[in-house]
């Protein structure tokens, strides 16, 4: 089995030239909510780029997209995809600890929330339910990198909804951490990537 494909370039870019119906899109969007100038661009290309992936999953399919634990960053990731896909689930990545920089009173932020969208009323007649909690506990994984996903994360988000031999798209796929679970479950797996030094 070879590896996923990375392909290099801005998402939006590569989105144009992209003609392959996609059966699963995993994503760990930048998490930019907001402020001005390189926030405000980044948060925008978010909305864009996921509105437009969604567009083109095959009916049933689903989208997982992962966002920090704040009412402001699911939302917004829900009303960037509206009236494409739908909200079914949520889950959550528990991290042993909490390595946010942000301080706010309240609980320390030590969750990912996974957002489980699908496109369609059904679910895909080859998708079965399996045994899998709504939930994951794996620490933060540091190689240079300032956010890696687990393995274990990885696994989680894209194998429940994985289709064998279908096609796979994490459009902000950073180290290649999700589109190499997707590989791992038989799917023909891709990914973007703006960063030409990164995986």
């Amino acid at each position: 089995m070879s590896g996923p494909t990375i392909l290099k370039g801005h998402a939006t870019d590569l989105l144009q030239t992209w003609d392959k119906p996609l059966d699963l899109i995993v994503t760990d969007p930048p998490y930019a909510f907001g402020g001005s100038g390189d926030e405000h661009a980044i948060s925008a290309t978010v909305a864009v780029v996921l509105r437009e992936t969604a567009k083109k999953l095959t009916k049933g399919s689903w989208m997982v997209v992962l966002c920090a634990s704040s009412f402001r960053s699911v939302s917004y990731m829900i009303e960037s995809v509206r009236g494409i896909v739908d909200p079914v689930r949520f889950g959550s990545w528990v991290k042993p600890v909490s390595r946010t920089k942000v301080s706010t009173p309240g609980w320390a932020w030590a969750t990912v929330i996974a957002i489980a969208m699908r496109k369609g009323p059904k679910n895909r007649p080859d998708i079965g339910p399996l045994p899998l909690l709504d939930w994951v506990s794996a620490p933060v994984e540091t190689t240079g990198r300032r956010a890696q996903l687990p393995v274990d994360v990885s696994d989680w988000a894209v194998r429940p909804f994985s289709v064998g031999g279908g096609v796979f798209l994490d459009p902000f796929a950073g180290s290649g951490a999700l589109p190499l679970a997707a590989t791992r479950c038989g799917m023909e797996s891709y990914g973007f990537e703006i960063n030409p030094l990164a995986r």
